[in-house]
Order: structure tokens, then C-alpha cells, then sequence
């Protein structure tokens, strides 16, 4: 177990370096695009995001889950990925100009046609990386990560000096593409087959295909902003739901890296050894939301401060939606491991589902409440979310034997935690001058809410509480031995 904490805390850093320097890219294409022009990266890139799921087919979850690989499964691994990352950017290529026509905007089409090359060169990186993933080798992902990450933050500031406006993202998201896969095979450190195998076709298919529906859904779940805003209101009014979305999303961006690092192989490898993952589903999902929770309820508190020290004002029009979206977050993330747990314990069709009520219930709620706000549009989204749960709990129970009360006892001192922290900081917020600088404003509050969050972990004995006192436990032993 110590070893997987090490894991999880190097990956943790890792990923936060990474998160860093993605944050800092954020606000510096903030000032350096205009909201139009991220707007119209956004609606091409919810293509990629739709098309990713029918290119990956589910191989690289097959290829984490899976309890042993053979070089039959890798080379029908690769078959499986080139025909269906090329048939993609082919048909993403040759259906740009219907794209933007669907958006009423041409300058899409030599977006999406970039994007598309990206699918080409993926299969080549995306096994070696699954690879990686399966065996929890960080050290290799951490440079793979550096790597990536310093390149495209290059590309992506040199792009856009040189006025490349919304085909910034895509050239820098293509090099980016190409120099991970060729790191990942590099650092591997042994070969893998190059020609494409059919004689495993048969399973990996079987268990991509529920892999393959559920993260469809999950996609369009993640693109519904984009394409409903693109379609019923405008590229600004997209750009600005984006920053909104993004504000919102740090703390995932922060934690689910390594969440999602570790989710799949840690819980099938518990599941081929025990059986049962029930008590490890529910003490992980406490660990993430006793941070996640908390965090969402500081950031709906300060977000017409957040905008307006992050992207200037020109983005305030985005803060009225970011309160309602991190409740629609917060309640995403009660169930950040389901999908994980499901395919662990070889149940990857049971996910299919929740996330396509999650899909119906938000389109039905945004066609009911949309009044041309984002406000609005936020709260529909919001909505969507809650109305989903009780098929998620229901689902919980019968594929991972998790009854409704074990997950009400571990999820409701969750919810006290990120209410007192949600109080505590809007007490101190409105305490504070209206006017105040913004660095201060978020500086001071954030400082109650950190206080809060320790406090609301000892008040309600939540698992992270003993986490935290294991911390500082090894950090006096370290002490005493130097």
C-alpha cells in the first residue's frame, strides 16, 4: 500500500506541474485570442472529442484491464486502433465543410481538418502508453508528461503571436500528438509489433463496444455546451461558457489525472486478487470529494472574483453560470469512479445507461429553460445532473453490490463538509469590501476554506482524516531520523 500512495503522490505532483503549465497557457491565449476565436476552436474541437471514443474502441481500457498480455492481444490491439483512428480522420476530414455548416461558421472546416490529422499518428503512441498506465510506471509517464507539456505550451504561444487565431489549438494539439506517441515508445524501453493482428478481434470488439458507448455518451455529455450554445446562440457566447467551464473544471483538472491514472488498473487488479471493491470504491470516492466537494463550493463563492483575476474583464459575462456548474460537478463527481469500477469488475455496458439519461435528461432541461442566458443554460445543465442519480445509485447496487445506505453513510458527511466550507466562505467573502482587489479577495477566502476543509475532515471523521494523520505521522518520523 505504501508503494501506491508513493505512486499516487508522485503522480499527484506530476500532474499538477503539468496542470500548471496549462493553466498559465489558459490565461496567457486569454489575452492573446479573442473570445471568438477560442469559441471556434471549441465547437471543432467538440468533434475530436466525439471522435476520440470511436477511435480508442475501448483498446486502451482493454489493454489496462486486461490480466495478462500477450503479443497476439498487442498486435490485434494495433489492428483494431489503425482502422479506426484512420477511418475517423477520414471521415472527420471529408466532413468539415457539414460541420461548419451546422454551426453557420466556414472558418471551422481548416480547424477540424487539422484536428483530424492528429488521428493518424495516435495509434502509434496510445499502446505504449496504456502500457505505462497498466503497469503504474510514473517515473516514465512523468516524462512523457514534461516533454508534452513544454511542447505544446511552445507551440501553442508561438502559434498564436504569429496570428494564427483559432487554428492555434489545433497545429499545437497535432505536434503534441506526434511527440508524445514518439516518447512513449521510446520510453517504454521494449518493442511492440507494428504490424496489425486480427486473431483477438473478436474480444477486444466485444469488450470495446461497451467501452466505446459509454464513453460516447460521456463525450456528448461534454460537448453539449458547445454544440447546443453553437447552435442556439453564438461563438462569443460558447468562448465565454468555455472560460466558465474551465473555472469550474481546475480542481478536477488537479485531482483526476491521477484519479483516472489509477482508477482502472488499481480496481481491476482488486477485483482479479479479492473480488468484491466495494470498500475500496467508496473510501476512494470519499478521499477525492472530501477535496473535490469543498474546492467547488470555494469557487462558486468567488467567482466573479476568479474571472475577473484570471482572464480580465472581458470574461465577467461568464461568471454568472460558474455557480451552477459546480453544483452540476459536484454532483458528477459523487460518481467519478463508477465507470472505472464497471469496467474493472467486467461490467463496461452497465455504464451505458446513467450517462445516456444524463445526456436526454440535459438536452430536455436546456430546451426547457434556455432563455438565451448562460445563467440559465448553467442551471439546465445543473439540473440534467440531479435528475440522473437515482439510476446511478440504482446502478451501483446491482452491478457493485453497493446498497443506497452504505453510499448515503459515506456520502453525507461528504456533503456537511462542502456546506460548512461553502458557509465559511460566504460569510468571509461578504465580510470583505465588494470592491476589494481580487488577489486579496480570493487570497483571504481561500485561506477560511483551507481551515474549513481541515476542520470539516476531524469534525466528521472522514477517511481523509486518517490519511492526514498517517501524513504526519511518516513526516515527524522523517524529522526524528534526520
Amino acid at each position: 500500500m505504501s508503494s501506491v500512495r508513493q505512486k499516487v503522490a508522485l503522480q499527484f505532483i506530476v500532474s499538477n506541474l503539468a496542470l500548471v503549465a496549462n493553466f498559465v497557457l489558459t490565461i496567457v491565449l486569454a489575452r492573446l485570442l479573442s473570445p471568438q476565436d477560442i469559441g471556434i476552436f471549441s465547437m471543432s474541437a467538440v468533434l475530436m472529442a466525439v471522435a476520440h471514443v470511436f477511435r480508442d474502441f475501448g483498446v486502451t481500457s482493454f489493454i489496462k484491464r486486461e490480466k495478462e498480455l500477450t503479443p497476439d492481444s498487442l498486435s490485434s490491439a494495433l489492428g483494431v486502433l489503425l482502422i479506426t483512428s484512420w477511418s475517423v480522420a477520414a471521415l472527420m476530414f471529408l466532413s468539415a465543410p457539414y460541420w461548419a455548416h451546422f454551426f453557420h461558421e466556414a472558418r471551422v472546416v481548416p480547424v477540424v481538418q487539422v484536428l483530424a490529422l492528429g488521428f493518424v499518428f495516435i495509434p502509434f503512441g496510445a499502446i505504449p502508453m496504456a502500457i505505462i498506465s497498466r503497469e503504474m510506471d510514473v517515473k516514465k509517464s512523468a516524462t512523457i508528461g514534461a516533454v508534452a507539456t513544454v511542447v505544446y505550451f511552445g507551440a501553442s504561444v508561438g502559434l498564436a503571436l504569429a496570428g494564427f487565431g483559432p487554428m492555434t489549438m489545433a497545429w499545437a494539439n497535432l505536434i503534441n500528438i506526434i511527440v508524445t506517441g514518439a516518447m512513449a515508445r521510446w520510453a517504454l524501453g521494449r518493442s511492440l509489433p507494428w504490424i496489425p493482428g486480427f486473431s483477438q478481434l473478436k474480444g477486444i470488439v466485444h469488450f470495446g463496444l461497451g467501452n466505446l458507448l459509454t464513453a460516447l455518451l460521456k463525450a456528448a455529455d461534454n460537448a453539449l455546451p458547445d454544440i447546443l450554445l453553437g447552435r442556439w446562440m453564438t461563438p462569443t457566447a460558447v468562448g465565454l461558457f468555455s472560460r466558465a467551464n474551465s473555472t469550474v473544471n481546475m480542481v478536477s483538472t488537479a485531482l483526476l489525472p491521477t484519479v483516472n491514472y489509477f482508477a482502472l488498473p488499481y480496481i481491476a487488479k482488486v477485483h482479479h486478487a479479492n473480488g468484491p471493491v466495494t470498500g475500496e470504491y467508496l473510501r476512494a470516492t470519499s478521499l477525492i470529494n472530501s477535496l473535490i466537494l469543498p474546492a467547488l463550493a470555494t469557487i462558486a463563492v468567488l467567482a466573479h472574483d476568479i474571472v475577473s483575476l484570471l482572464y480580465g474583464s472581458t470574461w465577467l459575462q461568464a461568471a454568472p453560470a460558474i455557480p451552477w456548474l459546480c453544483l452540476a460537478y459536484a454532483v458528477n463527481s459523487l460518481f467519478t469512479l463508477s465507470a472505472p469500477a464497471l469496467t474493472g469488475v467486467g461490467k463496461p455496458y452497465a455504464a451505458i445507461g446513467p450517462n445516456a439519461l444524463l445526456v436526454a435528461t440535459k438536452v430536455a432541461c436546456a430546451a426547457w429553460l434556455m432563455d438565451g442566458t448562460l445563467g440559465t443554460f448553467a442551471l439546465a445543465m445543473a439540473l440534467g445532473q440531479l435528475l440522473s442519480l437515482p439510476y446511478n445509485l440504482w446502478i451501483h447496487q446491482r452491478y457493485l453490490n453497493l446498497g443506497w445506505v452504505a453510499w448515503a453513510q459515506s456520502t453525507l458527511p461528504l456533503l456537511a463538509q462542502a456546506l460548512l466550507v461553502g458557509g465559511v466562505c460566504l460569510g468571509i467573502r461578504n465580510a470583505l469590501p465588494a470592491d476589494l482587489v481580487p488577489w486579496a479577495a480570493i487570497l483571504v477566502t481561500g485561506i477560511g476554506a483551507l481551515l474549513a476543509i481541515l476542520a470539516g475532515c476531524f469534525l466528521l471523521s472522514l477517511p481523509m482524516a486518517d490519511e492526514l494523520k498517517r501524513m504526519q505521522k511518516a513526516l515527524l518520523q522523517r524529522r526524528q531520523k534526520t
